[in-house]
């Protein structure tokens, strides 16, 4: 149990202090006092210093604490679902990361749905809530639950809070926002934005899928477990 609540501890360190810094109230006064590049460097550093405990503790005190469950709910299911949001998370995470940034993060200009933000607003925060869920299905021991269910709390907890800050800076986000979804597809599923697949780059979907199942070939290998066969 005690590990389990230290993985805890690291998160809340980690969480904690990336929201603070990045915060309306705190960052301008970090900004003006130290400059922009010092205030990036001390942003970074922080967060080197939080999350490289984080992982170095959990990985070392892997599945900690009490079984809760080996898989939530049927292992087909629960395996099914993993996959589809890994793929997923994938696809997500490599395409916002390759692609240009998305006109609703420059303050200059007003933003507008296309391509990937018709699927989520913030795919990299999508891509880390799906991770996160996607082993909480299959990952059921306390401290599993909470170094894994960490990733898909931030990440919720990240985009709400960027949210935020972007409808009083960003021209013409609070309208951007109440089009588009947190959640991938629920703006499309609502009906509040069409599934334009000429908008995606498929190229950069297919680099993912393959990044995706090289990853969970070799995941035994790399950070342990067993590999879900279909």
């Amino acid at each position: 149990m005690t590990e389990a609540f230290i993985v805890l501890l690291w998160w809340s360190l980690f969480g904690g202090s990336h929201i603070a810094l990045s915060s309306s109230r705190l960052r301008p006064q970090l900004v003006a006092r130290l400059g922009e590049r010092p205030f990036q460097g001390l942003y970074s550093l922080v967060a080197f210093a939080t999350l490289v405990p984080l992982f170095g503790y959990y990985f070392r005190h892997k599945h900690a604490g009490p079984q809760l469950w080996r898989t939530f709910g049927p292992y087909l299911l629960a395996r099914d679902l993993n996959l589809i949001f890994m793929a997923l998370a994938f696809v997500l995470l490599i395409s916002g990361l390759v692609s240009r940034p998305p006109s609703a993060m420059l303050s200059s200009s007003t933003p507008e749905p296309y391509g990937l933000t018709r699927i989520t607003r913030h795919p990299t925060f999508a891509a880390f809530f799906l991770f996160g869920l996607a082993h909480c299905l299959v990952n059921g021991s306390l401290g599993d639950l909470i170094f894994f269910g960490g990733f898909a709390v931030f990440a919720w907890i990240g985009a709400y809070h960027q949210d935020i800050r972007k409808v009083v800076e960003v021209p013409g986000y609070a309208e951007f926002k109440a089009a588009t979804s947190f959640l991938p597809f629920a703006a499309i599923i609502n009906k509040k934005q069409p599934l334009n697949l000429s908008e995606l780059r498929w190229g950069v979907v297919l680099v993912a899928l393959v990044v995706f199942y090289v990853v969970r070939a070799y995941h035994p290998r790399l950070f342990g477990g067993v590999l879900m066969t279909l």
